[in-house]
C-alpha cells in the first residue's frame, strides 16, 4: 500500500498544481471582468474630462469589494483618478507603456504602497478606438495566496487522515490476520528445527555409543554358536544375534539422520541408481516374499546428486514397500521438461486415514507394529529429498475393481540443467 499512497500524493500533487493554475486564473478573470464593466462609462467620463464621473465609477467598483485598489491614467502615465491602493506615477512603468503601445490588457505581481499585489493595466479606448488612456486594478497577492493555501490544506489534510487510516488498518489487520499467525508458525518452525537439530545431535551420540558394544556382542554370539551346537543354544543364540543385527540396522539409520546436508554433488544416472538401489535390497529380500518390478526409462536421464545418500532413500522406500506388499512392488520413472519423479507402488493394504503424511515423515513416527519399525526411514528420506531440492509424496492408490490398492511413494527431483550448445 505504501506505493499506492506515493501515487496519490503525486496526484494530489499534481492535481493542486492545476488547481492553483485554474484559481489564479478565475481570479484574473474576475479583475478583467470588473474592468469591462466600468470601461465604457470610465471611457466616456474622460472623453467629457469629467474626473468626477470617474472617480464615482472607481469608487462603485471599489465597494464590490473584489479588487484591493483601482486607479485610471492618462496616456503620459499621470493619475487622473483613485479608490483604495493606488499607484501615483506610472509614467516610468514599461507595462503602462507597453498597454499604450499594444493596447492590449496586461498583468503581473507588483508591490504598490509597500504592499504585495496583483495588478491588471487595461487600456480605455475612445469610440474610434483611440487610446486615451488606462486603467490599474489592483488585487491583493494574499488572495491568490489564500485561496490555494485553504484548498491545499484541504486536499492534503484528507490524504493524510486516508493515508494514517489505510496505515492503521493494514498494520492491524496484518496482525490480527497475517502476522500473528505467521509468527506462529515461524515459531513453530524454529522449535521443529531445534528438535530435529537436538535428535541429530543425541541421534549421532547414541549411534557411536552403541556402535561398539553391537559389535561386541554379536562377535561373542557368533563365537558361542560354534561352541554350543544342541538346538536350544543354537535358537537362543540366533535370537540373540537377529535382536543385535535390528538394532544395527537402527543404529546406521541413526548415523545417516544425524548427518550433515548435501554439500557436493555429481552427475548421476537414474537407471544406474536405481539398479544399485534395487541390487542393495534385494539382500534384504525372500525367495517366496514380494519382489520389485523395475521399469527403467526410455532415454538415459541424468540428474546432480550425493548418490549415496540418494541410493539411501530409494532402498529405504524400497524397503517399506517390500515388507508392506503382498506380491510386487513396482518401481517407474516418469519425465518432464525440468524434473523426474521416481514412482515406488505396493499391493498392500495402504496407508491408514488416521496418520496424515506431514506425520509420517517426522521422526520416530511409525505405523509398522511395536518393534518392526523404528520411525526414522521415511523422515531420513524427507530430509535427503529436501536436500537435493526435491520432495516426497505419500498417496494410497486404487484401481476401478479396488478402493485400495496400496500405498505409492512419489520422489521428485529437479533435472540436471543441460549446457547450451553453439
Amino acid at each position: 500500500m505504501l506505493p499506492l499512497l506515493a501515487l496519490s500524493g503525486i496526484a494530489i500533487g499534481i492535481g493542486l498544481e492545476r488547481a492553483a493554475e485554474f484559481q489564479n486564473q478565475r481570479l484574473r478573470d474576475d479583475l478583467e471582468l470588473v474592468g469591462r464593466a466600468i470601461h465604457v462609462p470610465v471611457s466616456d467620463a474622460l472623453i467629457r474630462r469629467d474626473i468626477t464621473a470617474v472617480q464615482a465609477s472607481l469608487d462603485s467598483v471599489f465597494k464590490i469589494g473584489r479588487v484591493y485598489g483601482a486607479s485610471v491614467y492618462d496616456t503620459e502615465g499621470a493619475l487622473v483618478a483613485s479608490a483604495g491602493v493606488t499607484e501615483r506615477d506610472l509614467s516610468e512603468s514599461l507595462l503602462a507603456e507597453q498597454v499604450i503601445l499594444t493596447g492590449e490588457t496586461q498583468d503581473s505581481y507588483r508591490q504598490v504602497a509597500g504592499r504585495d499585489v496583483f495588478s491588471q493595466f487595461v487600456p480605455i479606448q475612445d469610440r474610434g478606438g483611440q487610446i486615451i488612456g488606462f486603467m490599474q486594478l489592483n488585487r491583493r497577492a494574499q488572495d491568490f495566496d489564500n485561496s490555494f493555501t485553504q484548498l491545499s490544506q484541504i486536499a492534503w489534510g484528507t490524504w493524510l487522515v486516508l493515508a494514517l487510516a489505510t496505515v492503521a488498518i493494514l498494520v492491524f489487520g496484518h496482525y490480527r490476520g497475517v502476522g500473528r499467525y505467521v509468527e506462529l508458525k515461524l515459531e513453530q518452525q524454529r522449535r521443529e528445527q531445534e528438535k530435529m537439530v537436538a535428535i541429530g545431535q543425541v541421534s549421532s551420540g547414541v549411534a557411536h555409543e552403541l556402535g561398539a558394544p553391537l559389535t561386541v556382542i554379536d562377535g561373542r554370539a557368533k563365537q558361542l554358536l560354534k561352541r554350543h551346537d544342541d538346538p536350544e543354544s543354537q535358537r537362543q543364540l540366533q535370537a540373540i544375534r537377529g535382536q543385535v543385527q535390528r538394532l544395527t540396522k537402527m543404529v546406521k539409520q541413526l548415523l545417516a539422520f544425524s548427518r550433515t546436508p548435501v554439500s557436493a554433488k555429481q552427475p548421476v544416472m537414474i537407471s544406474v541408481l536405481l539398479d544399485q538401489a534395487c541390487n542393495s535390497i534385494s539382500f534384504e529380500q525372500s525367495q517366496d516374499g514380494p519382489q520389485v518390478t523395475l521399469t527403467h526409462p526410455s532415454s538415459e536421464i541424468s540428474i546432480e546428486a550425493d548418490a549415496q545418500r540418494l541410493e539411501l532413500a530409494l532402498v529405504n522406500i524400497l524397503r517399506n514397500a517390500l515388507q508392506a506388499a503382498e506380491h510386487n512392488v513396482e518401481v517407474a520413472v516418469k519425465t518432464a521438461p525440468d524434473q523426474i519423479s521416481i514412482h515406488v507402488r505396493d499391493d498392500g493394504t495402504g496407508l491408514p486415514d488416521s496418520v496424515a503424511q506431514e506425520d509420517l515423515t517426522k521422526p520416530f513416527t511409525t505405523t509398522k507394529k511395536t518393534g518392526e519399525g523404528t520411525g526414522l526411514g521415511l523422515a531420513l528420506v524427507s530430509y535427503i529429498m529436501a536436500d537435493h531440492q526435491g520432495s516426497l509424496s505419500l498417496k494410497n492408490w486404487h484401481t476401478d475393481q479396488q478402493t485400495v490398492g496400496g500405498c505409492e511413494v512419489v520422489l521428485t527431483l529437479p533435472r540436471k540443467q543441460q549446457a547450451n550448445r553453439s
